[in-house]
């Protein structure tokens, strides 16, 4: 498209520096569209973002709101992450016709190269990384972007025919790939779990968004998916080109070559050695990542142990499932692990990782939320203890001074990170700088 003279809407701008607005908007200025950018936060919120794009003089903005009256104007939409479809500004987008794109659309209608796309519940920043890692120690040039933080946009210019891309995909960046008839030549699903139910109807709408990063793919392209969940056996059945398969079973790598723990790292590195392979990558570069790579801030991260007690950091953690997987890949018999869950509802159930936290005698403390009601009937329950705490700075304090030598203490909330934090990065980083400020087991007051 000839984006000179277009009327744009970049409908929500964000704060991350290199996130989906920001970058959108960047990259549309330049090509001469004429821009207006909203967002329901307000320009103190977004000052550094709304700073960056003042030197172009062919953008209006409208904060602290979004307005149907740019919907009408616009010829094309450009639709962040979070503002759902289901939104009142979408539905009257769909009504009227509007073009709508993303910032993954807009790259992979431009990008020069081979495209590997992930997705799937949990998994995708580790899987992503490692297959960007692997393909790098193969002397590819390798870029990493999507809901890893980093639109692609930012590096679009500087892409060659012969690089490779790999994209984090959420399911809702899948949205408008979907809509545009676009996917990935590799696509990789690490597995499907339960999530996002207060923006889907049900886990079969959520699936389907998640299947956008095959739906489109041609014949000699490749879906790459995780053999032991149903959804992903599902997938595979209606995949377009060929299907490549890695379960506990069946990997092409060995358990002892990868150095960070836990089963579900094991799958996410076998998915990543298969994807790894499809694009070029030698087995031995594959043997040499695994072997090094440390693994991801924020995802089961051993931010400290002070006095023998190993504080732990997985605040992306934001469903269930996400703290089983912490409990067995840190449970030892010997010691106690304390678990700092809760947060905002994202209407899932609880009563599995209840049951969980009881079989392993896990030490819980519970942030404050909306999610708070059905976590506590479900810890009840299954009769497990648990403490109230007001604040992360207390659930610390608190699981500090219960805490014995080879003790484990983990932030792993099971629940979104929204009314106490401003994400769930902002969350760990406060855990964090909690955790280095500890002097002999006890906060300063």
């Amino acid at each position: 498209m000839n984006w000179k003279g277009k009327k744009v809407l970049i409908l929500g701008l964000g704060q991350y520096p290199k996130g989906s607005g920001i970058s959108s908007a960047i990259f549309l200025a330049k090509q001469g569209a004429i821009l207006r950018v909203t967002d329901q936060k307000k320009e103190n919120d977004l000052k550094a973002n709304v700073t960056r794009l003042r030197r172009f003089k062919n953008i209006k903005f409208i904060l602290g709101k979004h307005r149907d009256e740019d919907i009408r104007w616009a010829d094309v939409i450009v639709r962040n992450p979070r503002v759902r479809p289901s939104s009142k500004e979408m539905l009257l987008a769909s009504k009227l016709g509007k073009k709508i794109e993303s910032d993954i659309t807009l790259f992979l209608e431009k990008c020069p190269c081979t495209v590997i796309g992930v997705t799937g519940t949990r998994g995708k920043s580790t899987t992503s990384t490692l297959i960007s890692e692997m393909l790098k120690a193969s002397g590819k040039r390798v870029w990493l972007g999507g809901n890893i933080l980093v639109s692609p946009l930012t590096f679009l210019k500087n892409v060659k025919p012969s690089d490779i891309v790999v994209l984090e995909l959420s399911s809702w960046q899948l949205e408008t790939t979907g809509s545009a008839g676009i996917s990935p030549h590799v696509a990789v699903v690490t597995n499907l779990m339960r999530d996002h139910l207060n923006s889907y109807e049900g886990m079969e709408d959520y699936a389907e968004a998640k299947a956008q990063i095959f739906r489109h793919q041609k014949p000699n392209d490749v879906l790459i998916v995780n053999g032991d969940d149903p959804y992903c056996r599902v997938f595979a059945g209606q995949a377009p080109g060929k299907v490549l398969r890695f379960s506990k079973r069946k990997s092409p790598i060995k358990k002892s070559d990868v150095k960070i723990p836990g089963e579900h790292n094991f799958l996410n590195a076998s998915a990543a050695a298969l994807a790894a392979m499809s694009s070029g990558a030698s087995k031995a570069s594959i043997k040499k990542t695994l072997k090094s790579f440390n693994g991801l801030p924020h995802r089961q991260e051993i931010v400290a142990i002070k006095n023998k007690v190993i504080y732990v950091n997985d605040t992306t953690a934001t469903t269930p499932d996400g703290a089983i997987a912490a409990i067995k890949t840190f449970y030892k018999k010997e010691q106690t692990i304390h678990m700092i869950v809760g947060g905002a509802d994202k209407e899932l159930e609880f009563d599995v990782l209840a049951r969980e936290m009881k079989r392993y005698r896990v030490d819980v403390a519970v942030l404050p939320g909306t999610a708070y009601a059905k976590l506590s009937e479900s810890l009840e329950d299954a009769k497990v203890k648990y403490r109230n705490v007001s604040s992360l700075k207390e659930a610390v304090d608190n699981l500090v001074g219960r805490s014995k030598s080879g003790d484990v203490i983990i932030l792993s909330p099971a629940c979104a990170s929204f009314g106490l934090f401003k994400n769930e990065f902002d969350r760990g980083e406060q855990f964090k700088n909690l955790v280095n400020k500890l002097k002999s087991g006890v906060l300063p007051r």
